[in-house]
């Protein structure tokens, strides 16, 4: 039972971090800005999502498997994406690298 606990605690914590950075979404202005409201959810949301969704009880190896597959793309992408985003957002701006 306390694997249940775990995977429903992951899942609803990743969830509330993206709930929360979605809702902070519309109310930010600039676009460094939103990049900086949207980090979160591939730095802490995926993660604990895909940690909770892994360890549900209903879970197979296939399963498991697939996500750890997204896991390794989104962590190896992921900083990267942020980084190009942010150069874009400097270079739209005007202002030197």
């Amino acid at each position: 039972m306390t694997l249940a606990l775990l995977a429903a605690a992951l899942t609803w914590a990743g969830a509330a971090v993206a709930v929360a950075s979605g809702l902070r979404l519309p109310l930010t202005r600039g676009a460094a800005a939103r990049l900086h409201t949207v980090a979160p959810v591939t730095a802490l949301a995926a993660p604990l999502l895909i940690g909770g969704v892994a360890l549900r009880p209903w879970s197979s190896w296939h399963d498991v498997a697939k996500l750890a597959v997204i896991a390794v793309l989104l962590a190896a992408t992921g900083p990267a994406t942020v980084a190009a985003a942010g150069q874009a957002v400097e270079r739209a701006a005007g202002r030197p690298e």
